[in-house]
Order: C-alpha cells, then sequence, then structure tokens
C-alpha cells in the first residue's frame, strides 16, 4: 500500500485549484421541490408552462473587476406565452406579462433563456406575476421537454411528489 502522504498530494493540490468556484454549494432543487415549497408558502403562486420571452441582455453579469459586486437583484420585463394549471391539467392559454427576478449570491447568478419553454412557478404580486430565480435553482424550469411538467401533475394529484434531495 503507498504511503498516504501520495494520497494527500493530490488531494490539496486539487482544492487549491478549486478555488472561489466550489464556495457556492446549492442542495438538489427540482420541480417538486418548487411545488412543494409553492404548496406551504403563504404567498399565491400560479403554474404555467410555456415559452418565456425577454432580453437577454438585460441578465445581470458580475463586473470583470470585482465579481462579488454583482447586483443581488435584478427585475427584468419578460412574457409567458402558454398554458396556465387548472384542476384539469395544462389547460387554460395565457399570454401573461411577468417580472423576471434574477438574484445573485456573490458573482454567481441565475440564468434564463429567451424563447426557451418553461414550467414557471409565477407568485402573485399586487397587479404583477413574478418568476424568481436564483444561482441554487428558483422557480422556474426551462428546457425540461415535458419532464417537468409531468412531475407537477404528479405533486398536483397526490400521486408522487418526492423532493429531489431524497432521491
Amino acid at each position: 500500500m503507498p504511503p498516504l502522504r501520495t494520497f494527500f498530494l493530490p488531494v490539496a493540490l486539487l482544492s487549491t485549484l478549486a478555488g472561489p468556484a466550489s464556495a457556492l454549494s446549492c442542495l438538489p432543487w427540482g420541480p417538486s421541490d418548487a411545488y412543494l415549497e409553492a404548496v406551504k408558502s403563504d404567498k399565491n403562486y400560479v403554474v404555467v408552462e410555456g415559452v418565456l420571452s425577454f432580453d437577454e441582455d438585460a441578465l445581470p453579469k458580475p463586473p470583470q473587476d470585482n465579481p462579488n459586486d454583482a447586483p443581488p437583484r435584478s427585475l427584468i420585463p419578460a412574457q409567458l406565452n402558454g398554458k396556465l394549471m387548472t384542476g384539469q391539467g395544462f389547460a387554460k392559454p395565457v399570454d401573461l406579462p411577468i417580472t423576471l427576478e434574477i438574484l445573485c449570491f456573490g458573482p454567481w447568478c441565475a440564468g434564463a433563456a429567451d424563447g426557451v419553454d418553461y414550467l414557471a412557478f409565477l407568485e402573485q404580486r399586487a397587479d404583477d406575476y413574478v418568476l424568481r430565480m436564483d444561482p441554487c435553482g428558483g422557480f422556474g424550469f426551462g428546457g425540461t421537454d415535458g419532464a417537468a411538467r409531468e412531475e407537477v401533475l404528479a405533486c398536483h394529484a397526490g400521486t408522487s411528489c418526492t423532493p429531489w434531495s431524497e432521491r
């Protein structure tokens, strides 16, 4: 068996190479987590599956000279065109103006993509619907090819709703 120091050197070297990028630690998060969070919240949510439209140039970018100086919260006007979840599934056509709320944690900012199909949990705030996204997840799931919809429908029907951290 090789001496222990041969194992510690590569681990120590790798940990120094990882640097600050390894500082953000997120728990597993998926559509069932968002559903469970929305259900237990005292806020009102609607669930919509549809195409998200907005100006991607408005997304926050951490400054090159000080990445930790990214704006903590950016509000971006957007549109969500799709179907609202009702008791009959995603059945009611909607075209909603929304606000995309993008959060940054230090140099890590949430992302979103224009023209992509999203399953979105929209929080109702006064006369506005808000889609909150953060670097560890948030309430929008893009490009899932229907998998997010099926997971949320199973949660809503009470057949299956397992948080991702328990999978």
